[in-house]
């Protein structure tokens, strides 16, 4: 073997031993509300087991940026979360609220992954909310009939800031459920505004394509159930 041939075989192997004892670096490590029901295809549930408390970082593994210091959201022994996307011991989780929820990367070991079924028709149904935005769901023989509406900036009137009012969106249509996952549209052809519905746990997670509204208008994000008044 001549000179750069030896060269060449060194360089190779250099780099695959490198590639063996570096994990990948994900895509996207960043794990944010706003993107964290489009990052992934299937999601889950879990409880926070991490005492006192496990805090959300924005970023993993030292990505270019990021300080991998705690932010202030975080979460406590007891809390269900909905679980994402995963690199190496880090899970990207998802704390719903009123006002759509906290994302952030715990590790694995401060959660604790919790089966889930598939749900009855009679768990679909009610008024979920998400801030201004809501998605009311009935049931009609063995289809979920879905009504929504969702605004930019704001549904309320005091926050609307937009000479004009609000931008508005409506989502609305009828399908039966696949297990746990609802696929609605509003049944023009081609279908304009179509949106996906994931229930997990009491939790509805919605995944939209844009086209449910005026600029800005969008269905996704983590839902809740609407409280009793």
């Amino acid at each position: 073997m001549n000179r750069a041939a030896l060269i060449l075989a060194g360089l190779i192997a250099t780099a695959a031993g490198r590639a063996l004892a570096d994990p990948p670096t994900p895509a996207d490590p960043w794990c944010r509300n706003g993107s964290f029901p489009t990052d992934v295809a299937t999601f889950g549930l879990a409880k926070v087991t991490g005492a006192p408390r496990a805090y959300l970082h924005d970023c993993v593994d030292l990505a270019p940026g990021c300080t991998d210091q705690p932010r202030t959201p975080y979460v406590v022994p007891g809390d269900l979360v909905i679980t994402g996307k995963v690199s190496g011991a880090n899970v990207c989780v998802l704390m719903p609220n009123r006002v759509g929820g906290s994302a952030g990367w715990v590790r694995s070991a401060e959660i604790a992954p919790l089966p889930r079924g598939t749900p009855a028709l009679a768990d679909w149904v009610g008024a979920w909310t998400e801030g201004d935005d809501s998605i009311h769901l009935s049931l009609r023989g063995a289809k979920l009939v879905v009504h929504g509406d969702a605004c930019w900036p704001s549904c309320h009137p005091s926050r609307a800031e937009r000479p004009g009012g609000p931008n508005v969106g409506e989502l609305g249509g009828s399908a039966p459920p696949g297990g746990d996952t609802l696929v609605i549209d509003d049944a023009s052809t081609p279908p304009v505004c179509a949106a996906t519905l994931r229930l997990i746990g009491p939790y509805l997670l919605v995944t939209d394509n844009n086209q449910c509204g005026g600029m800005n208008v969008t269905f996704t994000g983590a839902y809740r159930r609407a409280a009793v008044r």
